[in-house]
């Protein structure tokens, strides 16, 4: 099975939405912008004094080196988190070089699966958006994964599920600025279409993800089904808007715990501008309100723009701010 995922490519002859909030911003500051590639991924802002300052992608001079490098890294920067006292879901570091060639998972590996209980995460330990993360429910899927995995990238993290809310808050310097709760991908059957038929509609959501097989096989499913009408079936283990997902602002009805939480994450791991993930459990834990799942050092938010003049007016301001905070070092 192949997984394929990626990021949604500004259309031809479209420049990335942050080079664009860029052009207005510097023009309004006297500041030059050079773009590095025909589409603005990454470009050179200079100042009249000669100096200058570089970004590619989301990724500004505004987070520490070392501090993006811990959070891009999902088992580390869960380990700096939980020895500050911040809730995050119990994990199994797994080298893909162990399990390469086919080779059965260590029986550690095994031993945390059953001490957790399926259904389980298992992802890429490196990684952004949602990619490559799937859900497994049984010893079976979960040496595939593993497999699958395996052979695209250097580490995996096995996981804990956590049933419940998802939100995504972005901080900067202590401040939240927004506040997202995401829905994985779905469809809605009809009882005519098949489940086929309705990826291929789904505006958002990749047909070639082999994910969306191995997600539906587990609810007893194939891409050939025809779900009920009203049925809603889930394609993706994940939340992520650039997979797929759906999302609202809540920024305003964010609980102060949660609004506490996400800048305690942002400042464990020295971020002052990032996207904390967080589960806020359907079942109430007695020590803590919420688990952080990662910290994107990095947050994208082009997609949540393109969802409504509200939403880009909001993507628009917060960038702003970022970018103010950003010229100013």
């Amino acid at each position: 099975m192949t997984v394929s995922h990626g990021s949604p490519e500004p259309h031809s002859g479209e420049r990335a939405l942050v080079f664009r909030l860029l052009e207005d911003y510097c023009a309004g500051k006297g500041l030059r912008l050079t773009a590095g590639d025909p589409h603005g991924h990454a470009g050179l802002i200079e100042a009249p004094s000669g100096k200058r300052w570089f970004f590619k992608g989301t990724r500004f001079d505004i987070n520490p080196l070392g501090a993006s490098e811990i959070a891009g890294d999902k088992a580390y920067a869960g380990k700096f988190l939980a020895l500050n006292g911040i809730a995050v879901p119990a994990s199994y570091l797994v080298s893909s070089a162990d399990i390469r060639d086919g080779r059965r998972p260590p029986e550690d590996v095994l031993d945390f699966a059953e001490e957790q209980e399926f259904p389980l995460f298992v992802k890429p330990n490196i990684g952004q958006e949602g990619q490559g993360v799937m859900r497994v429910d049984t010893y079976h899927t979960l040496q595939n994964a593993l497999h699958i995995l395996a052979k695209n990238h250097g580490q995996l993290l096995v996981q804990e599920e956590i049933k419940g809310k998802d939100l995504r808050v972005i901080v900067l310097d202590g401040d939240v600025l927004c506040a997202i709760e995401r829905q994985p991908p779905q469809v809605t059957g009809d009882g005519v279409c098949s489940l086929a038929q309705l990826v291929d509609s789904h505006e958002r959501i990749n047909a070639a993800d082999g994910r969306i097989d191995f997600e539906l096989s587990q609810q007893g499913l194939m891409l050939e089904s025809v779900p009920a009408r009203g049925q809603i079936v889930s394609l993706l283990p994940v939340s992520n808007l650039s997979s797929g997902g759906s999302a609202q602002i809540v920024t305003d009805a964010l609980a102060p715990e949660i609004h506490t939480m996400a800048r305690l994450a942002a400042k464990t791991l020295g971020l002052r501008y990032c996207g904390v993930d967080l589960i806020i459990p359907e079942a109430r834990r007695p020590d803590t309100a919420a688990v952080v799942l990662e910290v994107n050092a990095s947050p994208g938010l082009s997609v949540l723009a393109r969802r409504g003049d509200n939403e880009a007016n909001l993507v628009r301001e917060i960038y702003q701010k970022v970018f103010a905070e950003f010229l100013s070092a």
